[in-house]
């Protein structure tokens, strides 16, 4: 597929990278010189200093050959204007806007995706505050997310000393886990990878497990970290995730604090929220937050734009004794420290921003995608066709397929059953099948399965 990108920022630099490995054909545009020329020496792909609306640029990015364009840049109208003009130029290519503004998107005021003409407005601030209350709802340590609507679960959980998983094999662990599960990834200071049996759970390390939802429980207890009932949520900083998740939680029959240091926004959001205690002031301030931890706050949920100061925060709200603390952070590089550091789980709303295109992207191909660590892994969920166009597919045993490197098989979904395979097994026509595997082996994957 050939994909025009418009912005390079974070956004577009990490859509750009995942999809050049994945072997489609790349074009950016961005207007910032310095971005577009340290873009032009990393990424094999066209880079087109200049503005994303202009005719010309969209013509030297090979308008007329593209099959889709995503306009990912800071500016909601830039990138609703580059999708229109793209459509003029070009009707029958597809287009996809990033946009902030909630009155833009399908729910919140009058246009649509199609009112406008376009495929797809992606605004992540709603997924990401029902990601959050998530996170929130498990009185366990580290994330739940779950799969083919619910009937499987990917466990990302931290282990310290205290757990009798830390220092064992995986192929030691297969007797204490409950069944069926797979540690699908691990975690650690070198980045994510696909372990072997050979390999060991470490101290501080994250294991990701898939795994069946009556399992959560007894994985907790495995990971030896305490569980906490959450039941007061402080809130600091209240942009639209804030209040997207205020709402949420006064919609459960909590009621958050919030602080946010923008007295406007402050008085803005308290007329808008009925349960919440609305507090104008700076939670950089030492003082205000303890007072805070100390009267009713058990849960954290920093959510500045700042990444080094939403960070120190996070940790200074643990070292004032939060038994659960969520930061906003854009930056995944941060990830291994933060969480030694203290820090629950980090969230990307531009992270969600990239991750829900590239599930439009992949529309038809991948029934699902979640993506670990900076991208290094991911588990798909692909359908086995009705008559593949490998034969072997269906009639081998999975130790004598054409597996590519990088990849493995987590997971078979079969009608109701729940299957970790073995080298022995054989798949089915209709089996939803779950890989983890690197970007790199996702084309294979893709081939293998089609």
């Amino acid at each position: 597929m050939y994909i025009i990108i418009v912005g390079a920022g974070e956004v577009g630099s990490y859509l750009g990278r995942i999809l050049v490995e994945e072997g489609h054909n790349v074009a950016v545009i961005e207007n910032d010189e310095k971005l577009a020329r340290d873009l032009d020496g990393e990424l094999d792909a066209l880079v087109v200093q200049g503005s994303g609306i202009s005719h010309a640029n969209l013509q030297r990015a090979g308008i007329m050959q593209a099959d889709l364009l995503l306009a990912v840049t800071a500016g909601d109208e830039i990138n609703l204007i580059t999708c229109m003009t793209a459509v003029r130029l070009k009707k029958n290519i597809r287009t996809v806007a990033r946009v902030r503004e909630a009155a833009y998107l399908a729910g919140e005021g009058t246009l649509s995706a199609r009112d406008l003409g376009l495929d797809l407005l992606v605004g992540p601030e709603r997924a990401v505050a029902r990601e959050v209350v998530e996170l929130l709802s498990y009185e366990g340590a580290g994330n739940v997310h779950y799969m083919a609507n619910g009937r499987i679960v990917l466990l990302e959980l931290p282990l310290t000393s205290d757990s009798p998983l830390a220092h064992e094999s995986l192929a030691e662990l297969r007797d204490v886990f409950p069944t069926p599960s797979l540690v699908a990834a691990i975690s650690g200071a070198r980045g994510v990878r696909i372990p072997r049996g050979s390999d060991r759970l470490g101290v501080d390390d994250r294991a990701y497990i898939l795994t069946l939802p009556k399992n959560i429980n007894e994985f907790w207890i495995l990971s030896g970290k305490p569980w906490h009932h959450v039941r007061h949520v402080l809130i600091i900083g209240c942009g639209q995730i804030g209040f997207h998740l205020a709402t949420e939680l006064e919609s459960r029959g909590l009621y958050p604090t919030i602080i946010e240091v923008n007295e406007q926004r402050a008085e803005w959001v308290a007329k808008r929220l009925t349960n919440s205690i609305v507090l104008h002031g700076d939670a950089s301030e030492p003082e205000m937050l303890r007072e805070q931890l100390e009267e009713r706050a058990d849960a954290v949920v920093v959510l500045l734009e700042d990444d080094e100061k939403a960070l120190l925060i996070g940790l200074f709200a643990r070292h004032l004794g939060a038994k659960k603390v969520i930061v906003r952070s854009d930056k995944p590089a941060y990830a291994p420290i933060a969480h030694r550091l203290g820090i629950d789980a980090l969230i990307s709303p531009k992270r969600a921003v990239a991750d829900q295109i590239l599930r439009f992207v992949r529309q038809g191909r991948i029934e699902s995608a979640h993506m670990l660590g900076d991208h290094e892994v991911e588990i798909l969920e692909l359908r086995v066709p009705a008559e593949p166009r490998n034969p072997a597919l269906i009639t081998r045993p999975l130790r004598d397929l054409d597996i590519p490197e990088g990849a493995l098989f987590g997971a078979v979904l079969r009608g109701e059953q729940v299957i970790i395979p073995d080298g022995e097994a054989r798949l089915q026509p209709n089996d939803d099948v779950f890989m983890i595997c690197t970007t790199e082996a996702i084309g294979g994957v893709e081939r293998l399965l089609s």
